[in-house]
């Protein structure tokens, strides 16, 4: 009589691991719509783009692709759920950037990375992310 019971619970263990696996699956894909990957202690995030407009039109499109570093999963794992709070706050610390900017010059990347890091601080806590910017382009159109 142990012996069903047993197979039985074998099998919705299978089963339950089963869908958890592609539960996380599912979660890493949605997680990658959303703009966000995680590898290693990096959180990388999708490219945000800023219009440069100048007199009412747009002259130019700057983009930028910056990565956090999180030594800390937990705050790993926070970051990668709250990433449109991330954005919204990155767009909003580069609005007066890309107000003053100077068409003719190329991309301070250091001033960049210090205004997204004094986003990110003022987020998660100084010293608990590090903003790393892989690119950043202004393109006029």
């Amino acid at each position: 009589m142990s012996c069903p019971l047993h197979r039985r619970h074998v099998l919705s263990l299978a089963l339950g691991a089963a869908f958890a696996v592609i539960a996380r699956g599912h979660a890493r894909a949605e997680a990658a719509r959303d703009g966000v990957d995680v590898i290693g202690n990096v959180v990388i995030l999708a490219p945000f783009n800023l219009s440069v407009v100048r007199r009412g039109k747009v002259r130019a499109i700057m983009t930028v692709v910056a990565n956090l570093d999180v030594g800390d999963a937990m705050l790993r794992e926070r970051i990668a759920r709250e990433i449109p709070l991330v954005r919204d706050s990155y767009l909003r610390c580069l609005d007066p950037y890309v107000d003053q900017l100077d068409m003719k010059s190329s991309l301070d990347v250091p001033r960049l990375t210090r205004l997204l890091q004094k986003a990110t601080d003022k987020l998660y806590g100084e010293g608990g992310a590090s903003v790393l910017i892989t690119h950043a382009t202004m393109r006029r159109v």
